[in-house]
């Protein structure tokens, strides 16, 4: 990886990310806030969005707002800081990443041309980003901070052939996982202890389920009763019936 860029050109995939001012505030905030594995993922994902954006044709009649996308990768897991009394109790970490970039866009005086729409888009990005039945179907630049980081963890397996083995590896190469799977389940099974309720209706539940509130197996059980008490048929669909007698 070059010295002279923390975001340098790579020759062999042909892709180069925005050197503006924002996009290195993000960078250094991403730094500040998140673990070395988590910066290098993010920054994957950005790499990821901008050579899918040259792969995957979109209905868009305006240009693509590549720094939106670019900003929004960098930045879509503060969700994941090391320093829990930056997140929510209340919130997804999808939810609290957005907010935390949202902050970010409003208070830095290096962010030029963030309008209410700009930054609405942005925040759409990340908080969408892991629920592929929205972000698919809204803008391209919501599409693509998606598609840009599921192919971080797909790779070449990504649908539809569009990542190569050999572009897949120079990014890899140039920003190594640094042990991003144990990471992530370290992450997920935190989230599931740190703010369950917010981890009932989505993925993230899962490896609670599945791993535990530690990734060890420790409280899976008792999670998984838990998960179970809130979902739609056991929590929300008898709460029809009970106000239906209410209202007799």
């Amino acid at each position: 990886m070059s010295s002279e860029s923390p975001l340098p050109n790579l020759p062999g995939s042909g892709i180069s990310l925005p050197d503006t001012p924002l996009i290195s505030g993000a960078l250094d905030h991403l730094k500040k806030h998140t673990s070395p594995t988590v910066v290098n993922h993010c920054i994957r994902s950005a790499y990821f969005a901008i050579l899918l954006s040259q792969k995957i044709p979109h209905k868009s009649t305006e240009p693509l707002d590549v720094e939106l996308i670019v900003f929004a990768t960098i930045m879509h897991d503060l969700g994941w800081a090391t320093d829990k009394s930056l997140l929510s109790k209340d919130k997804r970490f999808e939810v609290d990443g957005a907010n935390m970039a949202r902050n970010y866009i409003e208070e830095a005086k290096i962010a030029v041309g963030w309008d209410k729409h700009r930054t609405q888009l942005m925040w759409d990005a990340i908080a969408l980003h892991t629920s592929p039945s929205f972000a698919l179907h809204k803008e391209p630049e919501v599409m693509l901070a998606h598609i840009g980081i599921t192919a971080d963890f797909l790779g070449p397996n990504l649908p539809g052939d569009l990542i190569t083995i050999k572009e897949n590896k120079e990014i890899v190469d140039a920003f190594p996982r640094l042990g991003f799977k144990s990471e992530l389940l370290e992450i997920m099974c935190g989230l599931c202890a740190f703010k369950p309720e917010t981890t009932y209706d989505n993925f993230v539940g899962d490896f609670g389920v599945e791993y535990g509130l530690d990734g060890k197996g420790t409280g899976k059980e008792e999670f998984a009763k838990q998960r179970l008490a809130f979902s739609m048929p056991r929590f929300v669909y008898p709460a029809i019936g009970a106000s239906e007698q209410d209202e007799d």
